[in-house]
């Protein structure tokens, strides 16, 4: 009698937590945003971008300045899937650099990993689920010395999820 009502508790409890989801859903018009972990996705490698014309890297950057390359149109196939964000941090520059990409109604889907001078990153998820579309998007390039936040230099781009 006592393991039945145990079973009737646990099936009860888990209704309730789909209903509880089901009315967020209802109420807000969209599912709870569930991040995602970069486990498995881009991986930081020490060089120059492939399949980037050569005069477009940058070997020389002035002392105190933030100088990068940057994808301006990032394609994913899936918002889950790896997504054509090359990134790339001149040898030459002395800052590590992270980049932040907001959609216009401000909302965060992409944290880079640090990246150091000399490094790249092709590839790489978003940080949050997108739904497809096409999305116009600020970013901001954040560089750091030693750990510290030195400065900042934002941009635009156009991120598609299919």
């Amino acid at each position: 009698m006592a393991k039945n009502k145990s079973k009737k508790s646990i099936v009860f409890v888990a209704v309730a937590v789909v209903a509880v989801v089901l009315c967020v859903i209802v109420l807000t018009g969209s599912a709870p945003r569930i991040r995602l972990s970069l486990v498995g996705g881009g991986k930081v490698s020490n060089g120059i971008l492939t399949g980037v014309d050569a005069d477009a890297h940058i070997t020389s950057v002035p002392e105190g300045e933030i100088r990068y390359l940057i994808n301006k149109r990032i394609v994913f196939e899936k918002s889950y899937s790896l997504g054509s964000v090359m990134l790339e941090n001149p040898e030459s520059c002395q800052y590590d650099i992270k980049f932040i990409i907001y959609k216009d109604d401000g909302e965060m889907i992409y944290t880079s990993p640090m990246i150091k001078p000399g490094q790249c990153l092709e590839k790489d998820k978003l940080s949050t689920v997108v739904k497809a579309g096409e999305y116009n998007c600020s970013y901001s390039a954040q560089a750091y010395q030693d750990g510290e936040l030195k400065g900042e230099v934002t941009g635009v781009v156009t991120v598609i999820v299919s």
